[in-house]
């Protein structure tokens, strides 16, 4: 990030190490590092969302969708069928809306204020306010592809406008069984009836569509952020908030595996590995034909998505842009207390990493006690100098991760001047 700065290996007050002043891919599909930390931020901002409207005696509900799949079915073919297809200029398309924003358009669900019958729609007898949308997808040899979606839905909210035309959240209340009911019928039958268009075999069962879960109390959203989050590590207690973020760390059900659960089998069966004493199943070239589909059918899209307009509803700051994943990456860095580290100056850093000693040079860094020897070994075996290895206190940790995040705003400032020029 600064090539004046180096890397920082930093200890946390866990133990811990964190490698601070180091860019990231912040590819959230592909990326099993940066994916880890941008859920785990992402899973922290909806159970404050989940939470808060709680607290404001709203009503909030885990809605998943589901299409029904097959092994012969392409995932890019199920992906644009529930998400959406994409823009493609080259080919001179535009974005067609998929069986998700199907939702939440129309006169059922807007209303016409024209008609006496239904002039609030289903949108204001449920009062709904906005959700937060998050894809999660497995496979499995017998049953191909399976994408999916959970949703968290918040209802119960009078909006209003300002004088400046923004929206506003008035009173909350508790929608009627009524309104509840047509909220749930109406999202099956859309559901349901978009996927049928597009591909009658997508076409779900009633009983797996769309399943409804109300969050009953503030413990279940916190529960519900963590489960958004997916903290899938084999433990049969998995909280509703990490289902909707934490798709890196899920392992699949029923002999489905997650992207990176086979990313994982990828390795180890490349690495020479038995494909009996690896976890997933298909043999090498099965999984790497599917990853690559898989690669085709995601790149582009969103994996977590708020409605526009909700965050500030809901009295929060951000976005869902891979600039945003970005930032929150680098959040994630530096929330640790750190109480030692050391800095590695950039040409001993690059050196390093060429030799594939990165993560020797982290774990001498983890434990109770900083041994600047062990790093300045490994520096050393790399090829570099050991004076390229500086001790550091935590306050000049925090200096100098302050300085680095200043110098790349001001270079990221820089580069949207040039891109406006240019345009």
């Amino acid at each position: 990030m600064d090539p004046d700065s180096g890397v920082i290996l930093a200890q946390t007050a866990e133990g811990t190490a964190v490698a601070l002043g180091l860019l990231r891919c912040g590819k959230i599909w592909f990326c099993p590092v940066c994916s880890a930390k941008i859920r785990h931020g992402r899973a922290e901002e909806i159970t404050t969302a989940a939470v808060s409207w709680m607290e404001r005696k709203g009503s909030a509900y885990l809605v998943t969708f589901t299409a029904r799949h097959a092994a012969a079915h392409k995932l890019a073919d199920l992906m644009d069928a529930i998400q959406g297809t994409r823009a493609d200029k080259d080919k001179g398309t535009s974005r067609k809306p998929g069986a998700y924003q199907r939702l939440i358009t129309g006169a059922a669900w807007a209303g016409d204020e024209r008609r006496a019958a239904n002039p609030e729609g289903v949108r204001g007898r449920v009062g709904y306010v906005g959700m937060i949308r998050a894809t999660e997808i497995t496979v499995s040899q017998e049953n191909g592809w399976h994408p999916h979606i959970h949703a968290i839905v918040f209802v119960g909210g009078a909006l209003a406008s300002t004088l400046d035309g923004k929206k506003t959240v008035g009173d909350t209340f508790e929608p009627s069984p009524e309104a509840l009911k047509e909220l749930e019928d109406h999202f099956r039958a859309v559901w349901t009836r978009h996927l049928a268009k597009v591909d009658p075999a997508f076409t779900p069962s009633d009983e797996h569509g769309v399943d409804f879960k109300r969050l009953e109390t503030a413990r279940d959203a916190e529960d519900f952020g963590r489960y958004v989050a997916k903290i899938q590590d084999g433990h049969k207690s998995v909280s509703p908030a990490n289902e909707l973020a934490r798709g890196d760390l899920k392992r699949g059900r029923h002999g489905n595996m997650t992207p990176f659960q086979m990313l994982g089998r990828i390795g180890d069966l490349m690495g020479g590995v038995l494909e009996d004493d690896v976890d997933g199943h298909g043999d090498l070239s099965w999984c790497l034909g599917k990853w690559a589909e898989y690669e085709t059918a995601v790149s582009g899209r969103r994996a977590i998505e708020w409605t526009r307009h909700l965050r500030p509803l809901l009295g929060l700051v951000g976005g869902d842009t891979e600039d945003d994943d970005a930032d929150l990456l680098f959040t994630e860095d530096g929330a640790s207390e750190f109480r030692a580290g050391v800095q590695v100056e950039t040409r001993a850093w690059h050196k390093v990493t060429g030799r594939a000693l990165d993560l020797a040079a982290t774990e001498a860094v983890e434990g109770h006690g900083l041994d600047l020897d062990a790093v300045a070994e490994v520096v050393t075996l790399a090829g570099a100098s050991a004076a390229s290895v500086r001790l550091l206190t935590p306050g000049e940790i925090a200096e100098a991760w302050e300085s680095t995040l200043a110098k790349l705003a001001e270079r990221r400032e820089a580069a949207a001047a040039r891109r406006k020029i240019e345009r």
